[in-house]
């Protein structure tokens, strides 16, 4: 009797944050560690988070670019928050990534990719934190499948909607953001994340600048420095 071969099914690993503006290594990290990462565009925005601002390294240490928005929305959801369009922040801050970044090795290769983000008008803080996102993801060469909570079967507003919505089997996420109730067969892991020091384009070392800090001087090592970082599960497994 021929024996029979055992199908297993891949277990899906999802990871589900708010968008960020051009985000930090942790963030990008655990992108980098999942099968398919969530962008929470339906969760609440928060003041004073890097949903709409992210660190630039400078000659002087770091600076801070902040996409300006329409009024108090804190708590509300972050799709639904406006952009203020009056102002000249795309040009100011594409300005800040060419004062900071021009000279480096790898910038004039990636700006044919980069500079239309900032070419093109936003309304909404949603697309463009979100399409930051997915842009910094594209020049890592990452493969995980980016998609926004806004694009899933019932716009699920909390993560364990969504580990519902994809049928999801492990969750990742960072320290202290473990969800209180996930539903049964969700198995969630916490990662930290170990920041990697590595050559700078200024004097010194700055830690949290945006991810496009490590690209931009870095190219296509800037994949493996940022795995760097990572390390092992609570449970002793080792990070994918």
């Amino acid at each position: 009797m021929a024996r029979q071969k055992l199908v297993t099914t891949p277990r899906v690993m999802i990871a589900v944050q708010p968008p960020e503006y051009f985000p930090r290594l942790e963030y990008m990290a655990l992108i980098q560690q999942v099968d398919h990462f969530v962008l929470g565009n339906t969760f609440p925005y928060r003041r004073q988070s890097f949903q709409n601002r992210s660190k630039l390294r400078s000659p002087q240490g770091w600076h801070w670019i902040t996409v300006p928005v329409f009024g108090n929305r804190d708590g509300a959801p972050v799709r639904e928050v406006e952009i203020e369009t009056g102002g000249r922040w795309r040009e100011k801050h594409w300005r800040s990534f060419l004062y900071n970044y021009r000279t480096t090795m790898y910038f004039d290769y990636f700006e044919a990719s980069f500079r239309p983000f900032f070419e093109r008008g936003w309304a909404r803080l949603s697309p463009c934190a979100s399409r930051s996102v997915e842009l910094l993801a594209e020049l890592f060469g990452l493969q995980t499948t980016l998609t926004r909570a806004s694009a899933l079967d019932g716009a699920p507003e909390t993560v364990a909607g969504v580990a519902r919505a994809l049928g999801a089997e492990t969750l990742l996420t960072t320290p202290g953001g473990d969800p209180e109730s996930l539903p049964e067969g969700v198995t969630p892991h916490v990662v930290e994340y170990d920041h990697p020091t590595y050559r700078q384009n200024f004097e010194g070392f700055e830690s949290g600048m945006s991810a496009a800090d490590l690209v931009f001087n870095y190219g296509p090592e800037a994949r493996r420095i940022l795995a760097k970082g990572r390390t092992a599960h609570p449970d002793g497994s080792p990070s994918a």
